[in-house]
């Protein structure tokens, strides 16, 4: 299977900064990357999905402006969670498609 890797595992803030997440595909190209974050006893939510050189596409309650996501090449992509305030805390997860399979992979994630 694919792997992907998150750094870094825990981050903690002070109100009014900013924290940034980083994710590597490590052993394929991922033109597409997905963020998720996950609350206490709930599933994953899709916050927003990157494509390679291209902005991000957000979904409803997440924008730009408050998680700005970066995808320069196949290998990586971040998601910065800025202005932290105690609303966002959660676990934050990134996974990866690799376009060559034409399929979602299940890599192992680390969360924070």
């Amino acid at each position: 299977g694919a792997l992907v890797s998150q750094q870094p595992r825990r981050a903690f803030s002070k109100s009014g900064a900013s924290v940034t997440i980083e994710c590597r595909a490590l052993d394929f190209q991922a033109s597409s990357m997905f963020w998720y974050r996950q609350f206490p006893k709930r599933g994953l939510v899709l916050m927003a999905t990157s494509n390679v050189g291209t902005n991000a596409t957000y979904e409803q309650g997440y924008t730009k402006d408050k998680f700005p996501i970066s995808h320069p090449d196949l290998t990586f992509s971040s998601l910065t969670v800025t202005r932290v305030d105690p609303a966002d805390s959660s676990l934050y997860f990134c996974g990866a498609r690799d376009t060559a399979l034409g399929r979602d992979q299940r890599p192992r994630q680390e969360s924070w």
